[in-house]
């Protein structure tokens, strides 16, 4: 996803008007000002920590994963990260997703009667 001139405008200036804080470009409603290093891969590190779960055993689903978007680090810190345009891919893609899971956990069941 190309930024936008407005997008990049305004993200220009509040880099230079802030430079204590991370400026990111969330999907096509929002931005992201946050202390540096703060973000989705953050979040994501400590997600694992908390649960004691890997990053292959994650998967991430962002509208903003372009270089310079919100949802980019979390491609970075090594999840895989399904790209989708808005909420109601988000809400689609999610309901696959647990559908599958929904499944897999059937079958494992059946098979262990």
């Amino acid at each position: 996803m190309k930024l936008r001139f407005a997008e990049s405008a305004i993200k220009a200036l509040l880099d230079t008007s802030i430079p204590e804080f991370s400026v990111r470009l969330g999907g096509a409603t929002s931005i992201d000002v946050t202390k540096p290093g703060i973000d989705k891969a953050y979040g994501i590190r400590k997600l694992r920590d908390i649960l004691g779960i890997s990053l292959k055993e994650m998967i991430f689903i962002g509208d903003a994963l372009f270089v310079g978007g919100n949802d980019y680090p979390a491609e970075e810190a090594g999840v895989v990260s399904i790209p989708v345009r808005g909420p109601n891919e988000t809400k689609r893609v999610t309901e696959a997703l647990i559908a599958c899971l929904d499944h897999d956990q059937h079958a494992w069941h059946w098979r262990r009667s």
